[in-house]
């Protein structure tokens, strides 16, 4: 199967809302404390137009012949003003989805690549993400790929 590699387009929106649901059903499955499934669509339209027409923000999507199978969201970022922090940009990687039946294909390697690319092209040296603990396969490919722990966010219910 080949899989190419495009910025995303408006005419998309339909089809990343299939993956953006895949994704947000793992996490209300995992954390429905956190999570909830939303009334309307899983995301505006508005937030779609703006990771793909802002210069801060990109959104790519990776396709076969007949359909989109993944994609990667990601925005520059800066540090806030604070005596002890020092200023720098970063890219936050906000979501890297490869619909379940595709994947082990590479995507999401190609989709990486294409972040890492687009970052270096700012001349941002840093990516960095969140990912919760339940995402075994998330944590394992990203650790191959060379990312480190920053920090741990815990949280304790009272």
């Amino acid at each position: 199967m080949d899989i190419t590699l495009r910025e995303a387009r408006l005419a998309d929106y339909q089809n990343m809302l299939e993956l953006y649901k895949e994704l947000d059903d793992m996490h209300r499955m995992e954390y429905p404390e956190l999570f909830i499934e939303p009334e309307g669509e899983v995301r505006p339209f508005e937030y779609i137009q703006k990771q793909i027409e802002e210069d801060d923000k990109y959104l790519v999507v990776a396709e076969t012949a007949d359909r989109i199978i993944g994609f990667a969201e990601c925005a520059v970022m800066e540090s806030s003003s604070f005596p002890v922090l020092r200023k720098r940009k970063w890219v936050e990687l906000n979501s890297l989805v490869v619909r379940k039946g595709d994947q082990g294909m590479g995507t999401g390697k190609m989709l990486l690549d294409r972040v890492v690319m687009w970052s270096r092209e700012r001349k941002i040296n840093r990516i960095e993400l969140q990912v919760y603990t339940f995402n075994s396969g998330a944590l394992d490919f990203y650790k191959k790929k060379g990312f480190q722990n920053l920090h741990s966010r815990m949280y304790l219910d009272v």
